[in-house]
């Protein structure tokens, strides 16, 4: 389900649930990121939910708190990314010690092409939310992802397109397109 006018790049509360049928597999960047086969089967059978909540404090500073639920699976921690472009360790259990930091940018400071197609004209207008991921472990990848309002089939719905470059330098892309549930 597309979102509302009320949900744009400045406003990404809500419940959320990626649409397989529009998103691309993530199969290849998963094995990319070392998750093995069966990991990987789980994951294309389960449902995703995820619930944000985009809020800033008292200072103005943007912040994005999500938790992730697979379905089958354990919920994930809930997570908090704080738009200021500061390094934070991470633990996470399906890829091990990581590395992240989040900002809001304009798609013009944006450098990968792929991550800056397909957006909303307020998306275009507010920019994205940047998130780097970094895996410190033995697979040693790394993404680029840009989160904001995107136009799928004519319709504005929440994106995540992600540019994983591996330990090899080989580069794979994705998008994940989310259909929009209701407030949280």
């Amino acid at each position: 389900m597309a979102v509302p006018a009320n949900i744009t790049a400045l406003n990404l509360n809500g419940k959320f649930q990626m649409n397989k049928s529009l998103s691309d597999s993530p199969d290849d960047m998963l094995s990319a990121q070392g998750v093995g086969w069966i990991k990987r089967k789980a994951m294309g059978a389960a449902t995703i939910t995820v619930t944000l909540t985009h809020s800033k404090d008292a200072s103005g500073m943007e912040n994005l708190s999500l938790v992730q639920v697979v379905s089958g699976g354990d919920p994930a921690e809930p997570e908090e990314k704080v738009f200021d472009w500061v390094e934070r360790k991470k633990e996470i259990k399906l890829f091990g010690p990581c590395v992240t930091k989040s900002k809001r940018v304009s798609l013009d400071e944006v450098q990968e092409p792929f991550l800056k197609e397909g957006w909303s004209a307020d998306t275009l207008e507010h920019g994205c939310v940047l998130v780097h991921l970094a895996n410190e472990g033995k697979n040693g990848w790394k993404t680029e992802q840009t989160w904001g309002i995107g136009e799928v089939n004519g319709e504005r719905r929440h994106v995540r397109r992600i540019c994983l470059t591996g330990s090899k330098g080989e580069k794979l892309h994705n998008r994940i397109v989310y259909d929009y549930l209701g407030e949280k």
